[in-house]
């Protein structure tokens, strides 16, 4: 670190004096821009172009930060992550140091204006740690005179800056121990409270949940003071009046649940659910089929949570009702996809060899296998392309329900990986297809032949419903093949268990004395198996058979809900390509191990 001071840069302490002459609310980051533009248009260098930019961040900070690099109240705005991992913050913050404080401090002994006083002692005091200094109490002292002064003087333009400032006292009261700046700031946020709940009957639930729950804040008579409004606002939110509207019904249903819970007031906890769940329902009826499935959905929750069977079932219904009709809403999207000659066939070359028929096999059941890190990428890479798409959930529907729900990519990384694992055998699909021809071409298969090496490993006592399932796929029987194979991969996994000693029944739920046969899902759960079988094997097997998420074919079949689009040559070419995989694990384990990509 450079020990010279910072230069007090003339032209940026005029930018000051503009911004705070304006006679209207404060802009920092109007300011901000000016300061760097007058930067640049100076052609400042060293030292002074250092001085000039840490003038201008500190108004180019967003305030409520709580992020990276700092976990602080001030952070940067925004950040640029690069493929080798490191991050660039806007503004690199990483630049400052302690200069920086020295020259917020000599700005804050001469400015009179309270905006300005607010944000450089707030700055001194909540930046201190992360620059190498100890924090003064005198800051935070400044800082809470300055937000005050800002809020008796109607000096913010919009209510939610002034409700920040009420909050951002408060934290500073709390954080210097000050009980009188504590109860002014306390009784700032009920002011605001009030004025919310009288002009627009809306909710800032960062008062509420600061006045309600956080250590030495609130009061009983404060406490009841909000409950009683929220109760109030929930009656309205839920009826079906001009105030209506679920979604702020379930907000306010939140906070009431968690105060009510509080108190072990079950009838309470119930009276919320009911209404939240009433809502949903009432919105559900002013719906389309299938924001309607959506809305059912969460009036189910909300009911069964009351306790209350006889809603829950009448929903339920109701919301299989919406999930059918809500097929018509359904648009198809379709994209080409080319692939030129010369790639395939270098492709095929590499994996199927002449002379050599169990290496083929080896490398097609190794090579289309997909691998967690890469699956992770892929979606990471769709995130970077489409990130609103990244933060939409994905409602999967089978027959009349929603099988399954898939959150966004920062909230459900595992479902987003599920979910590309079944994209990617459709993506894949015409890769597969070919070797597998090329494969049958080149050695001569036939079905038996296939059915033995799938048995390479004793995953069957039996291979005649194989041999049969098999058959059918070479002469294009789609439906006898989905329908044959399906539950004879699910028997090889549970021989395939046994074969590691692992006991492959369960004592029955409900009959004592009863054994049942796990299920396919249960196998793949078990600890032995997913050790032997390696991650990415287990998991592709979960997405293409049991993971409502992904394919999920297993559940499919065993539930009568096969369509003709489920019966397909990629479908059936994946069937064929996990039998390949009930024979060749141990050679993809170890592959996986090594980090082959091609199996000798």
């Amino acid at each position: 670190m450079c020990d010279e001071p910072l230069p007090l840069i003339e032209a940026m302490e005029t930018a000051i004096r503009e911004e705070a002459a304006t006679g209207a609310p404060v802009n920092f980051y109007r300011l901000e821009a000016s300061m760097h533009n007058t930067r640049r248009e100076l052609g400042l260098s060293g030292q002074d172009n250092m001085s000039a930019w840490v003038d201008a961040v500190a108004f180019g900070l967003d305030t409520d930060h709580f992020a990276e690099p700092w976990q602080r109240y001030f952070g940067p705005k925004g950040a640029r992550s690069y493929e080798d991992g490191t991050v660039e913050y806007i503004p690199d913050v990483h630049q400052l140091d302690e200069r920086a404080l020295d020259l917020w401090s000599q700005r804050l002994d001469v400015v009179d204006h309270p905006a300005f006083r607010a944000r450089y002692s707030d700055l001194l005091w909540e930046i201190a740690p992360q620059l190498g200094r100890r924090r003064d109490p005198v800051h935070a002292r400044t800082a809470l005179a300055a937000y005050e002064l800002m809020i008796a003087e109607s000096a913010y333009e919009e209510f939610f800056d002034k409700t920040d400032a009420a909050l951002r006292m408060l934290t500073l009261a709390l954080s210097i121990r000050d009980e009188d700046a504590k109860v002014r700031s306390r009784e700032l946020l009920m002011e605001e409270f009030r004025e919310l709940m009288g002009s627009s009957h809306r909710f800032n639930f960062d008062i509420v949940e600061r006045l309600l729950w956080e250590r030495n804040v609130g009061t009983p008579e404060i406490t009841q003071e909000v409950v009683g409004a929220l109760d109030a606002a929930l009656e309205q939110s839920a009826g079906e009046g001009d105030r209506f509207n679920a979604h702020s019904a379930r907000d306010i249903g939140t906070r009431l649940k968690r105060h009510y819970n509080g108190l072990r007031s079950r009838a309470d906890v119930v009276r919320v659910h009911t209404a939240v769940a009433r809502a949903f329902e009432t919105l559900a009826a002013r719906s389309e089929p299938m924001a309607a499935a959506a809305h059912l959905d969460v009036a189910a929750t909300e009911y069964r949570n009351a306790g209350d069977e006889v809603a829950f079932n009448r929903v339920r219904t109701a919301r299989a009702e919406a999930v059918a009709r809500s097929n018509v809403e359904m648009v198809a999207h379709s994209f080409r996809f080319e692939v030129g000659f010369d790639d395939m066939e270098r492709f095929l070359d590499s994996i199927v060899t002449p002379e050599n028929l169990g290496l083929s096999l080896a490398n097609i059941a190794n090579e289309f296998v997909p691998r967690i890190s890469v699956l992770r990428e892929r979606v990471l890479e769709n995130a970077r392309v489409a990130p609103i798409q990244a933060t939409i959930s994905i409602n999967i529907h089978e027959d009349e329900h929603i099988a399954a729900v898939v959150g966004s990519v920062d909230e459900d990384m595992e479902g987003r990986i599920m979910h590309q694992a079944g994209q990617e055998a459709m993506f894949v699909g015409i890769f597969l297809d070919q070797a597998l021809e090329r494969c049958m071409s080149v050695h001569g298969l036939d079905s038996y032949e296939i059915a033995g090496w799938a048995n390479r490993l004793g995953a069957f006592d039996d291979l005649t419903m194989v041999i049969e399932g098999v058959e059918a796929w070479r002469t294009g029987d789609w439906i006898k093949t989905l329908h044959v194979l399906v539950p004879q991969i699910e028997l090889g996994l549970r021989r395939t268990l046994r074969g590691l000693g692992e006991p492959i029944v369960r004592n029955h739920p409900t009959m004592p004395g009863r054994q049942t046969l796990l299920n396919m899902g249960e196998v793949l759960s078990n600890p032995v198996l997913q050790t032997a079988l390696g991650d990415d094997t287990v998991h592709y097997f979960r997405a293409l058979y049991v993971d409502p998420r992904a394919r999920n074919l297993r559940n499919v079949v065993a539930h009568g809900l096969t369509g003709m689009s489920d019966a397909t040559s990629t479908t059936c070419d994946r069937i064929i390509h996990s039998l390949l995989v009930l024979g060749f694990w141990r050679d993809i384990a170890r592959a996986a191990s090594s980090a082959a990509s091609r199996l000798s």
